[in-house]
């Protein structure tokens, strides 16, 4: 692996005068003694002796970097964006605004110590500092996306700071549920098929129970699983459900970066490590690729916190108030997305003389409201309420069936305290410390651990409820009091393995444990974490260089030829070697899977990528089509290759893979997709279909078989679709790689400590007002395209050494 230096001239330093300040009037900690020495490529270590000093340089960094991007993202988080943007931006607002209780995250903060309080009172006077030091200058320092919107950065408070790791972390990766969406999918399957085909169809869509063929996280030996399978029961209590109802929550996924039914969640990254028993020197190496998506100016920040307990470096998003994917020099840790299910949609029936009443509990009970009114930029004022219920925010009404649903979470009230505990990690230096802050996580997330004795670990924080046993995880409860929790699991309960047997750990958003079930999963044997598991079980032993090369291989595999491609063998197999469809078949046995463009000129390289991309689409169609309402399988036909976003394995493939299996499939064929066909038959028909459809549009030479490649698309707007950067600001690189949105590579040994990430565009958003971008806007760019990262100091010697610039903040 080739690592990339370089020392860039900052220019000249700063010096202001921090004064002490706090949004919510807390007694004011010492701020002064703040440095602040940042690296060739503009990363900057802040040192300081107190939290409140050393955060208070941080928020200050932040803002010299990112201030526009940072406006946004807080206007994102706390539902302000119309107010600076006008009218196209009220629904955004409503969408982040219904997803919070203010009122309560306000309490979680109040109630923090105030060492813990002046993390972010701290980080905020900073941020305002400089957004003081920009008002003062704007001729200069204001970022030209506010000029050019004519607007300007608004102060920051400690409720600020956290609403943004509350909106981008918890709310968007932990607040899924696909509980009412299914239900849509299975009222239609009845209306098509009847109610018991009906039902038989949506367990072979979304299975009951568990495949025991799905890769785990946890290795399956290692699990114990005592849950009973959820099965769902025939007589549900559940009324119909309109089936274009508008929902917050479903909406609320959509914008976050999830897809379309079946696969609703927003989540796409992955890890691996190995221990001490799998690499050549002792070391333990961890791997992290959190797909977050690709924006400019970049979602993570590159950042050193040394000082007052603190001593990391790494990469976080949005520049939150801990990081993320780092090294205290004594472990490491990592994170994906979590996979527990954490929430719970209710099905609330509504008082017939009251669309504002619910019945709970044998009563029907009022609503509680909370009145919002969002201010609008050339319009006028929109207010609008918020409802709830005992289980939580109201997020539909479907008043022709005399229902609302709500969303019951497991993790309100906690979410300050999951973050605190994150925080916290930083300062960890065991397996046992590490999990006691782990204990404290009520959202859903997969956190991972590596240390300087060889040591890797595997945990899933979040509260787990205790559900009854008649409740199907797949569909909404009952809200009339009949289908409550009975508790909250002990976190021993929770996935985690320690050291395992196999010496690595992998996840890419696969099943975190046997037994560990959720409502927007369908774990299957036909899983993208094998792209992972089988590269890391070639081998016995692992140089930190071959554990970075994974990358490169896993982000342009095909993730689903390898299920498909056994099976199409066999029905090939007596073929003549001239037969066009023997041959086709034989171009991707010889293909290594790897879907590149290595010269570069716009198609992937060789006709494998074509081939499959023009034959699943008719596999798809011919399989599972007539058995489903159209709308359910334009569902699965949209998401084969996807032309943006992650990749995973199509959801159709496990379907067909299923059918394939017949009584060997972990999941209940109750239904013949194959209609009594022969599978062969159908694989060599619709191979052959593939082929002629190839031959007639680009000609008899398989080898001039060609397919557009796509692009990594870096958008301007953010996740939620607010604008971060300027309209013209978009980049893009190109063949698409399948990887995360950083990449952070910690080698941790006696006396080892490497850590090495490459976050593109660059560490720096900053377009002075005469459009002159930062040198740090986009240079890592080309380092990203090429698989390298730069080494990150984690010594004050080694920050010294490679500094670029030095800033005293008094």
């Amino acid at each position: 692996m080739k690592t990339t230096r370089a020392v860039l001239a900052l220019g000249v330093g700063l010096s202001v005068l921090l004064t002490a300040c706090t949004a919510t009037g807390s007694q004011q900690s010492p701020t002064s003694g703040i440095t602040v020495k940042r690296d060739g490529y503009g990363i900057p270590n802040v040192y300081a002796d107190t939290t409140r000093a050393l955060y208070s340089g941080y928020g200050y960094s932040v803002a010299e970097d990112r201030l526009f991007q940072m406006e946004m993202a807080k206007r994102s988080s706390v539902g302000t964006a119309a107010e600076a943007l006008g009218p196209d931006y009220v629904e955004i607002d409503k969408t982040a605004r219904n997803s919070i209780d203010p009122q309560s995250l306000k309490d979680q903060l109040a109630r923090l110590p105030q060492d813990e309080r002046d993390i972010f009172d701290g980080y905020a006077e900073g941020f305002n500092k400089r957004i003081d030091e920009v008002e003062a200058d704007p001729s200069h320092l204001m970022p030209k996306q506010f000029l050019d919107g004519d607007f300007r950065p608004e102060h920051w408070t400690g409720y600020d700071v956290a609403m943004v790791w509350v909106q981008t972390m918890a709310n968007r990766f932990s607040q899924s549920s696909s509980e009412l969406a299914n239900l849509q999918v299975l009222r239609s399957l009845q209306a098509k098929n009847g109610d018991e085909k009906g039902r038989q169809l949506f367990d072979q869509l979304i299975w009951p129970e568990e495949d025991p063929g799905a890769p785990t996280t946890v290795p399956r030996d290692e699990s114990d699983s005592s849950d009973e399978p959820h099965a769902m029961s025939q007589e549900a209590g559940l009324s119909d459900v309109t089936q274009a109802l508008p929902d917050a929550n479903l909406t609320r996924m959509k914008n976050a970066g999830g897809g379309d039914w079946p696969h609703m969640k927003p989540e796409a990254s992955n890890l691996w490590m190995v221990g001490a028993d799998k690499t050549t020197d002792g070391t333990s190496v961890l791997m992290n690729g959190p797909q977050f998506g690709w924006f400019n100016p970049s979602y993570v920040y590159g950042v050193g916190l040394h000082g007052a307990g603190f001593d990391v470096a790494g990469n976080t998003p949005y520049a939150v108030p801990t990081v993320l994917f780092g090294t205290n020099k004594t472990i490491s840790w990592g994170a994906t997305a979590g996979p527990l299910d954490v929430n719970d949609v209710y099905q609330e029936v509504l008082d017939p003389a009251n669309e504002h009443a619910y019945r709970y509990d044998g009563e029907y009970r009022p609503m509680e409201v909370r009145n919002e009114t969002i201010k609008v930029r050339g319009g006028a004022d929109v207010a609008y309420p918020v409802y709830s219920t005992v289980h939580g925010r109201v997020t539909s009404f479907d008043t022709p069936n005399g229902s609302a649903y709500s969303l019951k979470e497991s993790w309100a009230g906690y979410e300050i305290q999951s973050l605190v505990a994150w925080i916290d990690i930083m300062k960890a230096t065991s397996w046992d410390e590490f999990l006691e802050q782990a204990k404290k996580v009520a959202i859903t997330i997969n956190w991972y651990y590596a240390d300087n004795q060889g040591n890797i670990g595997y945990v899933s924080p979040g509260r787990l409820p205790v559900r009854p046993a008649g409740q199907d995880l797949r569909l909404p409860a009952i809200g009339d009091g009949s289908m409550e929790w009975e508790g909250i699991r002990p976190f021993e309960d929770n996935p985690r393995s320690y050291n395992p047997e196999q010496g690595y750990l992998a996840n890419w958003n696969n099943q975190s444990a046997a037994g560990a079930l959720a409502d927007g999963y369908n774990w299957s044997p036909v899983d993208r974490v094998r792209a992972i598991t089988t590269r890391l079980e070639a081998k016995d032993h692992f140089t930190p260089g071959e554990i970075w090369d994974i990358n490169r291989q896993t982000s342009f595999a095909d993730l689903n030829v390898d299920y498909l491609l056994p099976y199409l063998t066999q029905a090939t197999e007596q073929l003549p070697d001239s037969d066009p469809v023997a041959a086709g078949v034989k171009l991707l046995r010889d293909w290594d899977g790897q879907a590149i463009d290595d010269n570069s000129d716009g198609v992937y390289d060789g006709p494998a990528p074509a081939i499959m991309r023009t034959w699943l689409p008719i596999l798809f169609d011919a399989v599972i089509r007539d058995d489903l309402p159209q709308d359910v399988y334009d569902s699965y036909a949209a998401k084969v290759y996807p032309a943006a976003g992650t990749a995973r394995p199509a959801e159709a493939t496990k379907l067909v893979y299923n059918a394939l299996r017949g009584n060997e499939s972990g999941v209940p064929q109750t239904t013949d997709f194959f209609n009594g066909a022969d599978p062969k038959s159908v694989l060599r028909s619709t191979f052959g279909q593939a082929v002629d459809t190839l031959r007639t549009v680009q000609g008899p030479d398989a080898a001039a078989w060609k397919m557009p490649v796509s692009a990594n698309r870096f958008d301007y707007k953010n996740y939620l679709g607010v604008p971060q950067a300027g309209s013209d600001e978009v980049l893009s690189l190109s063949p698409y790689m399948n990887r995360g949105t950083q990449n952070d590579r910690i080698v941790l040994g006696d006396g080892i400590a490497d850590l090495c990430t490459v976050g593109p565009p660059g560490q720096s958003g900053f377009i002075a007002p005469d459009g002159t971008r930062s040198r740090h806007y986009s240079d890592q760019m080309d380092m990203y395209r090429n698989f390298q990262c730069k080494t990150d100091s984690l010594t004050e010697q080694s920050v010294d050494a490679h500094k670029s610039s030095e800033v005293t903040l008094n």
